[in-house]
């Protein structure tokens, strides 16, 4: 019954009851006018969210198709300019082609023109080398062709042969019969250099020990001992031609080394020059300057410069030095060869037949 009476106790009153219903409804009618503004605004917001959201679409479409336009347009523009480059290039590319391929035939050329100068000169060489040899052997030809006038015995048949081609036809006959016709050549012991003269006592006081004279080298033979041994390393002797002549060519004979008890050839003439002189005056005009090498044989001949195509009677051997003999050196024989001046023949033989 307590229990009861604390219930009824505890019960709200009907006023109470009531006061509190009012009281949660308005509260309820609240929350739901709150919640209905709350969404209002929502709405309002969403809206408002909504129109900002397509004004940005429609800016950033607007801006995006600026930017497509402004790459499209620069895009083109590099694709343009690529373009351009590469026709630049292109051009430059065939330029640079054309100026090399000018330069490698100017090369080519420059290359072929030199080689031509080259084969040219080296065939004028070879050409002007080969008739400077023709010149020198058909030289050498006639100068064998014509007798050596250094000669001191005259034979008959080497008088006819060199007098009958320059004789006229009124001393012909005299030319075909007489052999003595022009005389052996001599020396001019005037003008040449002294004999080495042997100094020891044995030679001294040997009658049978004697040096061969001059005129030793205008005969032939050569053999060992069969020289003129002139005074010391240079000397010259001066020849008496059988006649006065065009000299041509001048022939040197010595002896082999192997032929000299020693093995060498020190007493042979080495350089070597020829004059042709005149009987009535000193002047000296140079023929040929040359050297006498031992190695290329006993007999060299060497062909004269007579640029001037003058006939003298006397020729000068000048021996400038020998291969080392200090006390003297020896001349074996000395040929002269050339053609006979027409003139003097006519006195000679005018002069035997008068």
């Amino acid at each position: 019954m307590a229990r009861a009476k604390a219930r009824r106790a505890r019960r709200p009153k009907a006023s109470e009851r009531s006061a509190a219903s009012e009281a949660v409804g308005e509260a309820r009618q609240r929350r739901v006018e709150e919640a209905a503004a709350m969404s209002q605004r929502l709405r309002v917001l969403m809206a408002l969210w909504m129109a900002l959201s397509v004004q940005a679409l429609a800016s950033a479409g607007r801006l995006c198709r600026t930017w497509r336009d402004k790459a499209t347009g620069t895009a083109g523009k590099l694709a343009a300019a690529a373009s351009g480059h590469k026709k630049m290039l292109f051009r430059l590319s065939i330029i640079v082609l054309l100026v090399t391929l000018a330069m490698v035939n100017v090369c080519v050329f420059k290359t072929c023109w030199a080689a031509r100068r080259i084969w040219e000169d080296s065939t004028a060489q070879e050409i002007e080398r080969l008739q400077q040899a023709a010149s020198e052997l058909r030289a050498q030809l006639d100068c064998y062709q014509t007798p050596d006038w250094a000669l001191q015995s005259f034979g008959e048949d080497t008088g006819r042969q060199a007098l009958l081609p320059c004789a006229s036809p009124r001393l012909r006959p005299l030319a075909l019969i007489s052999s003595p016709i022009i005389t052996g050549a001599t020396i001019d012991t005037r003008r040449t250099s002294p004999i080495y003269e042997l100094r020891s006592w044995f030679s001294r006081h040997c009658f049978w020990c004697s040096v061969n004279p001059p005129d030793t080298i205008l005969q032939p033979g050569v053999s060992l001992g069969e020289c003129w041994p002139m005074e010391g390393q240079q000397g010259q002797v001066v020849i008496r031609l059988r006649a006065k002549i065009r000299p041509s060519c001048v022939t040197l004979e010595h002896i082999t080394p192997e032929m000299t008890p020693s093995g060498t050839a020190s007493s042979a003439p080495r350089d070597v020059a020829v004059f042709g002189l005149d009987a009535d005056s000193e002047e000296e005009v140079p023929l040929v300057s040359f050297t006498f090498d031992v190695g290329e044989g006993p007999t060299q001949t060497f062909l004269l410069k007579n640029n001037h195509s003058r006939a003298f009677r006397y020729i000068k051997v000048l021996v400038k030095s020998n291969w080392g003999h200090p006390r003297y050196t020896c001349l074996y024989r000395v040929q002269v060869h050339g053609k006979v001046v027409k003139t003097e023949d006519h006195r000679t033989a005018e002069s035997l037949n008068g």
